[in-house]
């Protein structure tokens, strides 16, 4: 087997020149060798790691065997040529070539070593990811053993254990929050809400509407203009579910001024808590099953799945499990509504239900069920919550959406355009309050204004299919996902104003503070869009 020159690669045994061996036992042409110690300063270029120091005097040369003819000694090659022109030309091709091959070694072994550390960083930052991932669930899970302890504490007496008392009057006379108080054995009531669950919600949603103007103000000037718009692009990309099961079905952002905590449900059939704000993942929790929905506030999320399973979370010191209930049908829509106690979902099965959440108990406890006439009742399949959280749409598969109103009890309005039955898709409130987006299996998405029941615009043909559907904080923007990518339009016009690409088709689309996060079904990543740096 012939030798090659390790630096050049080309055949030793066709050259003319000086083949030397290093210390290091590398086999290479003594003019390359000598040329590249020149350049790095007398360091082994086979050693860049160690940096071991090379001089010529460490080089061992090696003889070309002798290949005897007839008994006659081995032909001598002549020397070079010197004083023509041709000889001068083809020393200065050799020059070049010299160069060149110096170069192309270099940029070997640098791709080499970059190959190397970025194996290195990718290989860190998987294993940080991880960590930080366990991280959160021992600390979760540390905080629901001290709970049980403290529980299990003052159940028995104390036992030592003293309790501090008010450093003055006027902390032991601040009022404590209004929390509900509830009956363990009481049955849900059909097409009604108990009245201390009425007065909760009708205060909260009254002073929801008293700020409304200034809450669309502040969502104003976070939206950002026509023209940041149409520079959205791909900035950011977060995975903190787990690789096995790939899949978001489900993602929800906390409303109003708090809107920095976005929650998600996996295909690993794990809930994760993201600040936004902080770019840090506060928790995760284990549900056991893939989310159908979810839904943040600042103290709880709930999830609903397949088979009807609705579970709470708190968040903050208390952090874990806080409530359970089984529905017994799948659970298509769910919101959490402003007084952070109360929970409203839509089943697959034609059924709205109210729940109430008793915190210190840690029960979720189910208040009221809604069901409409026979003769309108269509499976459900999809759900949103009014900005006020007096009103939640539910769409149908026969292409209608169901506005049941908490204020009057009963089944508000029924908007439908046409007779053919197209199921509903998505369905989103707009944060005036004003308008509703549905979209349906045709990929048709439509807006209604809720003042006048009446259609206003209607946008077709820009996508495949609408999965996802979302207003900006300030009402000025709507954005549609699915299979084509996303698009956004601005209300009152309703021509499409960017365009978004998407790989896969969006399950989850929340705007935050000058980004739009989405999420898909079949990735574990949520991607962020926003004008590039």
């Amino acid at each position: 087997m012939p030798f090659t020159c390790e630096i050049s690669g080309e055949s030793l045994a066709s050259t003319a020149d000086e083949v030397v061996v290093t210390p290091s036992g590398h086999i290479c042409i003594k003019r390359l060798l000598l040329t590249k110690l020149a350049e790095n300063g007398g360091v082994d270029p086979f050693e860049t790691i160690r940096e071991l120091p090379l001089t010529e005097d460490q080089l061992v040369t090696l003889a070309k065997p002798s290949q005897p003819q007839g008994g006659q000694a081995p032909a001598i090659a002549p020397p070079r040529p010197q004083a023509t022109s041709l000889p001068n030309m083809l020393h200065l091709v050799q020059k070049e070539y010299d160069a060149l091959v110096l170069e192309l070694f270099d940029t070997r072994k640098a791709l080499e070593d970059t190959r190397r550390e970025l194996s290195q960083a990718l290989y860190q930052n998987d294993a940080a990811v991880r960590v930080v991932a366990r991280l959160a669930q021992e600390r979760d899970a540390a905080r629901q053993e001290l709970e049980r302890w403290d529980a299990s504490v003052g159940k028995s007496g104390g036992n030592g254990v003293k309790r501090l008392e008010p450093s003055s009057q006027e902390e032991a006379d601040e009022p404590e929050p209004k929390r509900r108080r509830l009956d363990p054995s009481a049955d849900p009531l059909s097409n009604d809400i108990p009245a201390d669950d009425f007065e909760m919600i009708s205060d909260e949603c009254g002073k929801l509407m008293a700020n409304r103007k200034a809450i669309l103000k502040a969502g104003a000037a976070e939206a950002p203009s026509q023209e940041d718009l149409s520079k959205f692009a791909e900035i950011d990309t977060k995975a903190w579910h787990k690789s096995t099961n790939k899949g978001i079905p489900c993602m929800a952002q906390t409303r109003g001024p708090e809107s920095n905590l976005i929650a998600t449900a996996g295909k690993d059939k794990q809930l994760v808590v993201y600040n936004q704000e902080d770019q840090v993942i506060l928790h995760t929790f284990p549900f056991g099953s893939v989310g159908t929905s979810i839904d943040i506030s600042t103290e709880m999320v709930a999830a609903g799945d397949a088979k009807g399973k609705v579970a709470v979370f708190a968040l903050g010191e208390d952090a874990g499990l806080s409530g359970e209930l089984a529905l017994g049908a799948r659970v298509v829509g769910l919101g959490i509504l402003p007084t952070k106690q109360h929970i409203c979902a839509a089943t697959s099965d034609g059924r709205f239900v109210l729940a109430c959440w008793v915190a210190e108990e840690k029960r979720l406890q189910h208040i009221s069920t809604f069901t409409s006439d026979e003769e309108e009742k269509e499976d459900y399949t999809c759900g949103a919550l009014h900005p006020d959280g007096l009103l939640y749409v539910i769409g149908n598969k026969s292409g209608a959406s169901l506005f049941w109103d908490f204020k009057n009890k009963k089944l508000a309005a029924v908007l439908k355009d046409g007779e053919e039955s197209d199921p509903v898709t998505a369905v989103a409130f707009s944060n005036n309050g004003y308008h509703v987006a549905v979209a349906h299996e045709s990929a048709a998405v439509k807006f209604w204004d809720l003042r006048k029941q009446k259609l206003v615009a209607t946008i077709k043909d820009e996508l495949d299919s609408v999965t996802a559907l979302v207003f900006d904080k300030g009402g000025k923007y709507a954005a549609m996902g699915g299979k084509g990518g996303i698009k956004i339009t601005t209300v009152k016009e309703w021509g499409i104003s960017a365009s978004l690409e998407n790989k896969n088709p969006p399950s989850g689309i929340v705007w935050t503070k000058g980004t739009v996060a989405v999420s898909s079904g079949n990735e574990r990543a949520v991607h962020f869009f926003g004008v590039p740096p």
